[in-house]
């Protein structure tokens, strides 16, 4: 899997945070192993609430891209949180692919002509 992390406007960004984020999403890779890509995007944004630290991930796999993003009061609290979500969404994933490898093409067919 390739990391890209990016954090546009913040000029240099602490090392140990960028490592912490990025062992929180290897997890990913014994879950699941055709994730090609994973972008994270790292921001802070300016208002007056305390929760002003954005992480946004997408998992690129093949089919549809997965998803999340989260605000927290640190970098490495929202990509925990980001992390969570994607775990869920890539169980799903998964259940829905095991689902359609077991079930046979003719069931497929007319579930698909009900809805």
């Amino acid at each position: 899997m390739i990391f890209n992390i990016q954090s546009p406007h913040i000029q240099k960004l602490n090392p140990t945070t960028q490592m912490v984020i990025q062992e929180k999403f290897e997890r990913f890779e014994r879950q699941y192993d055709r994730i090609e890509r994973c972008n994270i995007l790292l921001k802070k944004e300016k208002n007056a609430k305390r929760d002003n630290f954005l992480v946004e991930a997408t998992l690129v796999i093949p089919g549809n891209d997965l998803f999340a993003k989260e605000l927290a009061e640190s970098f490495e609290v929202a990509a925990e949180m980001v992390c969570r979500s994607l775990e869920s969404q890539i169980k799903r994933h998964k259940a829905k692919l095991h689902q359609k490898a077991t079930t046979p093409v003719d069931q497929q067919l007319e579930d698909e002509d009900n809805e």
